[in-house]
């Protein structure tokens, strides 16, 4: 089924005091402030210390090496379809353990188009994927789309200048743009991840500096990725941002980072007014040469921020002012929706367009190709679709 729908808030007349008042809440617009979305930069202050011990002992590795160490196999295998699916032109699964597992879920996806817009990493084509362990821990997968095989590298947030811990956040979404990889968090704000600072570790349980004190370990992993800083929420607290999803546009000048919210179809902030969350899209400037968001004395400000109707959206991307929107609805045998959006006009429709449990999405450039993964155990996939 194919139908438009036209993005206007439908909120009630009646607000509370306190979103009222605030310019940054939707209430009767669509269009907002930029300025009024903003973001601190603080930088780890324990990474630099714990680099160079991994470097003085030869453990400090690159995204090419883990691709080179890859041990485990995607498998190619096509997602349940119905009347309405749109056919994706790649769709692989993973082994039968992460397909499986209730314990990881993925949730983000991003490619090295991203990266630094040619397609490639020193000449390999990469998929990323984030996945989390509820309350506990994230991992990255990096993926070799020619061989089709992948290793995990576990994400840690440097605590000392001789240890670190698991990062405990959904990592709904990620981008890749130069060494950084940006992860969402949901209610703090974005992480970067330092690509050119990938760590060797034990192999052996727990999460940090080892219980002998003569080295570190990750949950049996082999790599860790570490964070190298943050962009945290500083635009106070009357509405708060929910960084659920984020994307790279690098048609816009310059390059920029698009956030949005998941908000459930009919959420409110009270049960006794019914204010409704409302649902934002926010856009911020990178610097191509650090690779870092734009700011000025440590705080960036968006660049462009809407108000956007759509309940339950999991990913987006933009390219040349088109909005590609990923809307999932459950668990089969229900289906993911897709929305096709240019500001100021309607959005078509595509129902049941995805495979249950549409997450993340990410848009390469060079093939002119869009990505999502879906999420849940035994159906769960790696999709591309051809715009």
């Amino acid at each position: 089924m194919r139908y438009t729908l036209v993005l206007s808030t439908l909120f009630p007349l009646f607000f509370s005091v306190t979103f009222a008042v605030d310019p940054r809440y939707c209430q009767d617009k669509t269009t907002l402030d930029g300025k009024d979305f903003t973001l601190e930069e603080i930088d780890n202050p324990y990474l630099p210390t714990l680099a160079k011990y991994f470097d003085s002992k030869g453990k400090i590795t690159s995204v090419t090496a883990v691709l080179q160490s890859a041990n485990r196999d995607l498998v190619k295998r096509s997602p349940p379809l119905s009347n309405g699916d749109g056919p994706p032109a790649e769709s692989w699964a993973w082994n039968s353990g992460d397909d499986k597992t209730t314990d990881w879920i993925p949730q983000g996806i991003t490619s090295s188009a991203d990266a630094f817009g040619k397609g490639t990493w020193n000449d390999y084509e990469v998929w990323i994927v984030s996945w989390y362990r509820s309350g506990d821990s994230v991992r990255v997968s990096f993926i070799d789309r020619k061989t089709n095989k992948y290793r995990h590298v576990m994400l840690v947030y440097p605590t000392a200048d001789d240890d670190f811990e698991s990062i405990r956040i959904h990592a709904g979404g990620i981008a890749w743009y130069g060494n950084v990889l940006y992860v969402v968090d949901t209610h703090k704000g974005i992480r970067a991840f330092d690509l050119n600072n990938i760590w060797e570790v034990d192999i052996a349980d727990g999460v940090g500096k080892t219980a002998d004190g003569k080295g570190y370990s990750a949950d049996e992993y082999r790599y860790v990725l570490p964070q190298m800083r943050s962009y945290n929420w500083v635009a106070g607290d009357a509405s708060p941002f929910r960084f659920s999803w984020i994307s790279l546009d690098r048609s816009d000048t310059p390059d920029t980072l698009m956030v949005g919210e998941f908000v459930r179809d009919g959420e409110t902030f009270d049960d006794a007014d019914k204010t409704p969350v409302p649902i934002r899209y926010v856009k911020y400037n990178l610097d191509a040469d650090t690779r870092r968001l734009q700011t000025e004395n440590g705080i960036a400000s968006s660049s462009w921020a809407s108000c956007v109707n759509i309940p339950n959206v999991q990913g987006a991307v933009s390219y040349e002012g088109k909005f590609y929107i990923s809307r999932s609805t459950g668990r089969a045998p229900k289906k993911g929706d897709l929305f096709i959006w240019e500001e100021g006009k309607t959005a078509t429709e595509q129902t049941g367009w995805f495979s249950a449990g549409n997450e993340d999405m990410s848009y390469n450039l060079v093939r002119k190709e869009y990505y999502t993964v879906t999420e849940y155990e035994q159906d769960r996939h790696i999709l591309a679709y051809k715009v």
